[in-house]
């Protein structure tokens, strides 16, 4: 078996994904005209995620991960397909929130099964295949749900999208591998209850240790803050699609986000290739990249000319995937014993800014334009970032060591 066909599945279940993204947010809009509901469904989608994170890990220990796999993309076709014969608003949001419970269930048992199919050694080389085959799937993805829609209708998209779910499925079943997964549902609740339980206990030794990293606690704080943020370019970009053609609404939403992920693959494939950035530098350019994405964000959903909102979100998508790959190897330079809890804490906070954002977002709505609305929120990242910056700096002219981890 050609092992890398595997990534491959996970690539074509990621197009299915981001082109579900697209298709649920301009069906609910054009459904009611209202932002609420558009801000409801990505809520829905991602406090699904939120909840299926609290279990996923648990199931993907105890049960077969291939066979959770292949459950995950029959559900996902199925629950896409209830869309069809009933758009109705409130079965899009109850949709959102099965589809973002699903895609983590199915993205925890994938992430956990890649050692054992490929080897501890052959991680880094892996995960960075991955990385480059999502980015790909991002584009295709979001442009081919623009397309589709803006020509065939949303019927047509639904459908193909739940086709690659089922095509995925299929090759999944054809695939075989040792798996190491215990097949049993002993304690699955007391390891339920036990999970439940931990949360609180790891947010507390979590933020103990970001106390004794001052630098991992900035860089913390600029990536909630930007996931507070993120709501509001998530909510304003299918607006600005509306603006600019409400008849191609479908089409625009999709080639923004499309140039956008250009962009976002043109960083991936620049990063590796800067050798200079490393040490204290990492730290720069994860903030300068916090500000210029800001910045980018700001400037394309102000604007009304197309090649403007084009060349400003590819300028966008290159310090957005900046910001969050910087943010991840920062991450990873933690010490071992905690750092899957730095990184579980972080997720999890993160989805609870995302969702707070989609809370904020249309209560300014009501009272403000949609571009000003975006300077609003992203302008707290750059205030927050700003800040951040600044306390860095004077610690540093002050003679303060400002270290990663505890033992530095």
């Amino acid at each position: 078996m050609n092992r890398k066909l595997f990534l491959y599945v996970k690539a074509l279940s990621d197009f299915g994904m981001f082109m579900d993204l697209i298709v649920l947010n301009v069906v609910i809009y054009a459904a009611t005209g209202s932002t609420a509901w558009l801000a409801a469904t990505m809520a829905a989608r991602t406090f699904g995620g939120v909840l299926s994170s609290l279990f996923s890990g648990v199931l993907a220990d105890r049960f077969n991960r291939r066979k959770i796999m292949i459950i995950s993309d029959i559900l996902r076709a199925a629950i896409i397909l209830v869309l069809i014969p009933f758009p109705d608003p409130t079965i899009i949001i109850i949709v959102s929130f099965l589809i973002g419970f699903v895609n983590s269930s199915f993205a925890v048992s994938f992430s956990a099964e890649i050692p054992q199919i490929f080897g501890e050694k052959n991680i880094l080389q892996i995960n960075s295949l991955i990385s480059r085959l999502t980015s790909l799937s991002l584009v295709t993805g979001f442009l081919a749900a623009g397309l589709i829609t803006d020509f065939l209708g949303y019927e047509m998209t639904l459908m193909i999208d739940a086709g690659t779910y089922i095509l995925s499925a299929i090759v999944l079943i054809k695939l075989k591998w040792d798996s190491n997964s215990v097949n049993t549902t002993t304690q699955i609740s007391s390891g339920v209850m036990s999970k439940l339980k931990s949360v609180w206990t790891d947010i507390k030794e979590v933020n103990s240790y970001l106390l004794l990293a001052p630098m991992l606690m900035f860089v913390n704080i600029v990536f909630l803050v930007g996931a507070f943020a993120g709501s509001s370019h998530n909510l304003g970009i299918p607006l600005l699609a509306e603006q600019l053609n409400p008849d191609r609404q479908s089409f625009y939403y999709g080639m923004i986000w499309g140039v956008w992920g250009i962009g976002s693959v043109a960083a991936t494939l620049i990063l590796p290739k800067l050798k200079w950035l490393k040490d204290q530098k990492i730290y720069v350019a994860c903030f300068i990249s916090a500000l210029l994405m800001s910045t980018g964000f700001i400037i394309f959903l102000s604007n009304s000319n197309v090649w403007i909102i084009f060349a400003f979100a590819m300028f966008t998508g290159v310090f957005d995937a900046t910001f969050t790959t910087l943010h991840a190897t920062i991450l990873q330079k933690t010490e071992n014993h905690i750092r899957g809890r730095i990184f579980g804490v972080g997720m999890l906070l993160k989805s609870l800014g995302f969702a707070g954002g989609f809370v904020i977002a249309p209560i300014l709505l009501e009272y403000m334009a949609m571009p000003k609305m975006v300077l609003v929120l992203h302008g707290t990242l750059i205030t927050t970032t700003l800040i951040v910056v600044t306390i860095v700096m004077m610690n540093i002219f002050r003679g303060k060591k400002i270290t990663l981890t505890k033992s530095a």
